[in-house]
């Protein structure tokens, strides 16, 4: 089984991402334009970082039934998945130790999932081809690496990958068959991120 992170970032090539997976994929939804809204809020309002994330994570849920209405099955339940289904993942959460802040986005949620599932690395559908460091493009890393460090990936994620031995895979889903190509092959343009 593979759990696989689908950014907002991509949301514009949803269905041709949908396509290319195959065998049995559990989806942890991005916050996408629902997030952005909490984001906006809180620099008006200033929220409570507990109610900011939990907003988040209720924008992640609106994801996932965006994603669903592509006709992906959801599931709420943290359990090996068979075919495709996209997590909803509110009330799972609410019984889970992660921290409650901007830190912890959708990258950390599903890193968090696959080590609650034996899975042993996630792949993040973003709209890069990877992680950057001072300009240059880096194909593999390990995660105690990235610890403090601005990248495409949540700041808390890395760390989390180094505790739980968890590897992501960070995968350009605007790029047509980069998704197919390192599900089928694990060949892929992308930056392998090591938490192993």
């Amino acid at each position: 089984m593979k759990v696989v992170k689908i950014g907002g970032s991509v949301a514009s090539r949803i269905e041709g991402i949908l396509e290319e997976l195959s065998g049995d994929v559990l989806i942890i939804p991005g916050g996408w334009i629902f997030a952005n809204a909490v984001r906006e809020l809180d620099s008006e309002r200033k929220l409570p970082s507990s109610a900011a994330h939990w907003m988040c994570i209720a924008g992640m849920e609106m994801y996932g039934y965006y994603i669903s209405s592509l006709g992906v099955k959801t599931t709420e339940k943290l359990e090996r998945v068979k075919g495709i289904k996209v997590l909803l993942p509110y009330c799972i959460l609410k019984k889970s130790e992660l921290p409650q802040s901007w830190d912890v986005t959708s990258d950390s949620i599903a890193v968090w999932v696959a080590s609650k599932l034996g899975v042993k690395e996630v792949i993040k559908i973003t709209d890069v081809d990877g992680i950057f460091l001072n300009g240059r493009f880096i194909e593999k890393i390990r995660a105690s690496e990235l610890i403090g460090k601005k990248t495409c990936v949540d700041s808390f994620a890395p760390e989390l990958m180094a505790k739980l031995g968890i590897n992501m895979f960070v995968c350009n889903g605007l790029v047509e068959g980069r998704v197919k190509d390192y599900i089928l092959r694990s060949q892929a343009r992308g930056t392998l991120i090591e938490g192993r």
